[in-house]
């Protein structure tokens, strides 16, 4: 019995291997083919097999799948054996119909633009949830980082809450389509009783002003300056405590225009808790209220604006959120 099968294409036989080197040195177990195949038994009989005895499985899906009769039959087995299946991104690329209809709906793990390796550590952390047993599979400086940014909260089950021990706190959590029903609950009677642009303003206001609040609040704990280089940091930190949080993968790009004396860069978010990909609903506006609510507080109550570059909302197989940042004053 293996941990993980592997599907793949001949196409993306190095990116899988790779995978599968980098997820056995850490103690998960991987049935990929051909290596893994017993001549003693069909080939056929062989991935049902392994296929039926794995925890999870991971698709390496690139524009090859949609010419795979191969990849189809497993991916028609590992759905018709309800199996976790996790494609991995490796790609931009549109699905054949038949590929459509099986992983439309399903969470995908975004493995470029960079090169694949810097994305083996995400998709370690995205099957660990399907993986008990090798919780300790995390590297050890990986442990560390996570008890250093103490993700985890306290539960105290005489009174049914959670505490952050950071900042002791009370915190809440929600499956993610629950808290997406929930907003677009909100967004749509506010869209009916006013309209859609004024629903999203109210929603960007309400983020902004959230936005705010909790920089405010960093801004006491972490008292640095206003140099450029303890804005970066200061922008680092921030990105790294909402990512650990849960709110999806946060990154800042940012420099000085010397010339202009302004500053420019990019904010990108990876899988935000906030987008509604069923429905369509700007309830997203929030996230960049939110945002941009934190980034003039962090930058000294500078004007920012978010200018969105690219939105998942139009394109459903991406999962990221890239803002240009500009800044006004």
């Amino acid at each position: 019995m293996h941990d993980i099968f592997i599907s793949y294409t001949s196409k993306d036989k190095n990116i899988a291997y790779t995978l599968v080197e980098y997820l056995e040195k850490r103690g998960i177990t991987c049935f990929i083919a051909p290596r893994d195949i017993d001549p003693g038994k069909a080939y056929a009989a062989n991935i049902m097999s392994a296929i039926e005895d794995c925890k999870a499985v991971l698709l390496i899906a690139s524009k090859a799948i949609n010419l795979s009769e191969h990849v189809l039959n497993e991916v028609d087995v590992i759905v018709e054996k309800k199996k976790v299946l996790l494609p991995v991104l490796i790609e931009d690329f549109e699905l054949s119909d038949d590929f459509r209809y099986y992983l439309g709906r399903k969470q995908w793990i975004v493995a470029y633009p960079e090169q694949f390796n810097t994305y083996l550590s995400s998709v370690l952390m995205a099957i660990q949830e399907y993986l008990p047993l090798h919780s300790s599979s995390v590297e050890p400086e990986e442990e560390e980082s996570n008890k250093k940014t103490k993700t985890v909260f306290e539960y105290i089950p005489e009174r049914g809450i959670m505490i952050n021990p950071e900042d002791h706190q009370r915190n809440v959590s929600f499956r993610t389509d629950t808290l997406i029903n929930m907003m677009g609950g909100i967004f749509d009677s506010v869209a009916k009783l006013v309209n859609q642009e004024s629903a999203e303003e109210i929603f960007f206001s309400s983020g902004y002003i959230s936005g705010k609040n909790f920089a405010d609040r960093i801004n006491n704990q972490w008292d640095t300056g206003y140099t450029f280089e303890e804005l970066t940091k200061k922008l680092d930190k921030w990105c790294r405590f909402d990512s650990a949080v849960g709110w999806g993968k946060f990154s800042t790009d940012i420099r000085f225009d010397e010339e202009n004396e302004t500053i420019l860069g990019t904010l990108t978010i990876n899988e935000s808790i906030l987008v509604d990909k069923s429905e369509k609903r700007k309830v997203c506006s929030f996230v960049k209220g939110y945002c941009t609510g934190v980034l003039e507080t962090l930058l000294g109550s500078l004007d920012v604006d978010l200018v969105c570059k690219e939105c998942p909302l139009n394109n459903r197989f991406k999962c990221h959120c890239v803002f240009d940042i500009i800044v006004k004053g």
